[in-house]
């Protein structure tokens, strides 16, 4: 049955479409080059056309995943010699741990949308901190902060953070453009700053844990990445809104009205309810398990298991709150379909294949430069990336794998190699208006133009990855870890 509205029989942008699979064919019937086996090639260029797919948008990635996983499966392109064999090798990254803690972690987040628990925490912090301009960035920024653990979504915290921004730049002054354009991009800057501090405050660096256990054999867990990567995040808190204040420029510098507004609000909530003491109980147990897990003898996923099972036990969440978190079942589909493709590529030798050819370009390229020449060339690189990419977790699970493998190459410390990799992962994500599924949010309050949007994105790129390889390049070698 044709579409009512536009007539289409396709449920996907035909002309990309088209070009993609011909392309493919095409690429198909050439034999793989010197040093790849016919599986790995077969494999590349299935997972290659399904990243172009999600960067030319061409229908749902969810959907894509299943047209590629379907591509997969028939064609045994993993080098199945069975139909079930063909669907096993497809199947395969279902059942992975780390992606069912993304859903568990996205479950969780919902919580604190549902109790308010969220926006309590940053009109609590605005009521006794939000005295300045400069202040109530801060205070948005540490509230992104306390939620992002129990939350991987970095939409979603903006959808709990960026109202509050918003409601405070119209009460303020709300004649005052830039001071709504200050708070918006402080809170989206953060926004990607929290991303980098917690293993599980960005679903893509639960891709990345994986991805580093398989290519450069290093094991990640929450206290490990906190341990390494929380400090260069909190040194992005402190620096990025004062950055973004001079940049901007806002007019309005005092803002009593912030604290005002904020003790308003809080009258409106009420007293903490029940559900929100409930949450904080299970919120602040699930931290300690993840961080106490290796001692106590948890996975990070089973400890998830236990705190979403006790929110449905306490009445915190219920059936129907799982059922209806769209995104974690989106999730689920589109990561575990890359994922496992990306785990076949990395087995079948194609990302070492493209990591070395990587290594050799630049060794040629750039003579002898030490291995911190070609770390800090890479991570530009790998940056600038985002303008390519509509998500970021697609750019993690495509990207990381190829520069992760080429680093070592180039004598990086696979150690360093990781944790360079994981914080740059995160930024960039406001490079363009398409970066990240959050910007479309936030530049929907008004305060940015598409081309104010990019500028001030690459400021905020341009620092954050600046900040960041410094800062983290010191904290790592004062914990021994060296290029």
């Amino acid at each position: 049955m044709s579409d009512s509205k536009s007539g289409q029989w396709l449920a996907a942008k035909p002309l990309p479409l088209v070009i993609i699979l011909v392309l493919s064919v095409i690429a198909w019937q050439f034999a793989p080059p010197e040093g790849l086996t016919l599986p790995a090639y077969h494999t590349a260029i299935i997972f290659i056309a399904t990243i172009v797919g999600i960067i030319a948008n061409v229908m749902p990635t969810g959907a894509l995943a299943i047209v590629s996983l379907a591509f997969f499966v028939v064609l045994h392109a993993g080098g199945a010699t069975s139909a079930k064999g063909a669907m096993v090798d497809g199947m395969t990254n279902f059942n992975n741990p780390l992606i069912w803690l993304v859903i568990i972690a996205f479950t969780i987040a919902r919580a604190f949308t549902k109790t308010g628990l969220g926006r309590r925490i940053a009109l609590l912090l605005l009521s006794k901190f939000g005295q300045s301009t400069l202040r109530v960035a801060y205070c948005l920024g540490v509230a992104d902060f306390l939620i992002a653990p129990a939350t991987p979504s970095n939409t979603a915290r903006s959808a709990i953070v960026s109202p509050i921004a918003n409601s405070l730049a119209k009460t303020i002054k709300a004649d005052d453009r830039k001071l709504g354009q200050f708070l918006i991009s402080s809170s989206a800057a953060i926004n990607d700053a929290s991303a980098v501090g917690f293993q599980t405050g960005f679903s893509g660096n639960l891709a990345l844990i994986g991805i580093a256990a398989s290519v450069a054999g290093i094991n990640l867990d929450f206290a490990t990445w906190s341990t390494y990567l929380l400090v260069p995040a909190l040194v992005l808190l402190v620096i990025l809104p004062f950055i973004l204040y001079k940049v901007i420029s806002p007019e309005t510098k005092e803002t009593p009205e912030a604290t005002h507004f904020a003790k308003e609000e809080l009258k409106k909530m009420g007293k903490v309810s029940a559900m929100e003491w409930k949450l904080v109980c299970v919120f602040l147990g699930l931290v300690i398990l993840w961080v106490g897990g290796p001692t106590l003898g948890l996975y990070s996923t089973t400890a998830a298991f236990i705190g979403l099972a006790v929110l449905l036990l306490l009445g915190v969440l219920t059936w129907d709150d799982i059922k209806s978190e769209k995104g974690a079942w989106d999730t689920l589909v589109w990561f575990a379909v890359l994922m496992g493709m990306a785990d076949h590529l990395k087995t079948l030798g194609f990302t070492d294949w493209v990591g070395h050819q990587i290594s050799n370009f630049l060794t040629s390229t750039l003579g002898g430069a030490s291995p911190l020449i070609f770390l800090l060339a890479m991570m530009t690189f790998y940056l600038f990336l985002a303008y390519f990419f509509a998500s970021a977790i697609a750019k993690v699970v495509a990207i990381t794998p190829v520069f992760m493998g080429a680093l070592i190459s180039l004598g990086v410390s696979p150690m360093l190699a990781v944790l360079a990799i994981a914080g740059i992962s995160s930024l960039g994500c406001n490079l363009a208006t398409y970066s990240h599924a959050r910007n479309p949010l936030l530049m929907g309050y008004g305060y940015h133009s598409d081309g104010e949007w990019m500028r001030i994105g690459l400021v905020i790129a341009i620092s954050s990855g600046i900040i960041f390889m410094i800062s983290g390049l010191l904290w790592w070698s004062i914990l021994g870890v060296t290029i």
